[in-house]
């Protein structure tokens, strides 16, 4: 795991000005740089039409946008990190992604809720395009109170191809913050719920021994890297079991393995991680399969 860049996109929602404290805890625990990102919308094309002065305008919002960057960080924030502050205009999900290239960001930590400065919905299409085209860990703040510690991490498991991969990444996430893990499968009854059919090709069921077997391998691989480590087999709809999981045992993260669909689109298993990101009460961090290390193209 090797996150030394990270990339915060803000709209100055409270979840983005949660999700900036979040990245600047991760980038002091991994020693990284912070790079901070704003998207000014295009004014629209019809404006012209009734002479507004587009270009003006454009510019004002923009150093409006600098200004509330700058003073989202307090002073002794700003002399030890390593920051940097982007201003860009236009589509936002594609200057995102832009910004990710450009910055070579090793993580993307993003608010989910809330409508931005200039009124626009900065959750729904731009977070869940991003989770789709990025090819790096995407950590979402969604209905947090307050920025805590990640001390205890739920890892959430299909335990299909690549799992051993991304338990990896979420071993060594774990050491990095100094957090114990809750190791969690969800042995699916297709009887009980439907989730869509876009699940259908990632679904591997185990029966429970099986699967208990599998996490073991897992609880004595943390042992051996020591870490404390426990196990949860349930049979139940994998969404609902990772919200009940974290209700239950009240974890700081919720870590998803996401399986990788092509070179720029995935599958997000199915609706599970997207409900998750969506309902959860702590943050979720979604680790693309495949690139769980390293720096891969967006």
């Amino acid at each position: 795991m090797n996150i030394k860049n990270v990339l915060v996109p803000v709209d100055f929602s409270p979840p983005s000005r949660l999700a900036v404290d979040h990245a600047v805890s991760l980038a002091r625990e991994f020693q990284g740089r912070l790079t901070l990102l704003h998207v000014v919308e295009s004014v629209p094309a019809f404006a012209d039409s009734f002479r507004i002065e587009t270009a003006g305008i454009q510019k004002e919002q923009e150093e409006q946008a600098l200004r509330m960057l700058s003073a989202l960080l307090g002073a002794e924030d700003q002399d030890d990190l390593d920051l940097r502050v982007v201003i860009k205009s236009g589509d936002i999900k594609g200057e995102i992604c832009e910004a990710i290239r450009e910055a070579k960001a090793d993580i993307v930590v993003m608010g989910t809720h809330g409508r931005g400065l200039f009124g626009r919905l900065f959750i729904g299409s731009i977070t869940e395009g991003i989770l789709r085209k990025v090819s790096i860990p995407v950590l979402t703040i969604c209905h947090v109170v307050q920025p805590r510690e990640f001390k205890r991490i739920l890892f959430a498991t299909d335990l299909s191809g690549g799992s051993e991969q991304a338990f990896d990444f979420a071993l060594e996430f774990a050491r990095t913050v100094h957090s114990d893990l809750l190791i969690l499968h969800a042995i699916h009854n297709m009887s009980s719920a439907y989730e869509g059919v876009e699940t259908l090709p990632d679904v591997n069921e185990y029966g429970v021994d099986e699967a208990k077997a599998r996490l073991a391998t897992f609880r004595a691989h943390a042992d051996r890297s020591k870490i404390k480590a426990e196990t949860i087999v349930v049979e139940d709809v994998p969404a609902d079991a990772i919200l009940k999981a974290a209700d239950e045992q009240v974890p700081d993260l919720i870590l998803i393995a996401v399986q990788k669909k092509g070179l720029v689109e995935r599958a997000l298993l199915g609706t599970t991680a997207e409900r998750v990101v969506r309902e959860a009460k702590v943050p979720v961090l979604c680790v693309p399969v495949g690139v769980a290390t390293g720096q891969e193209q967006v």
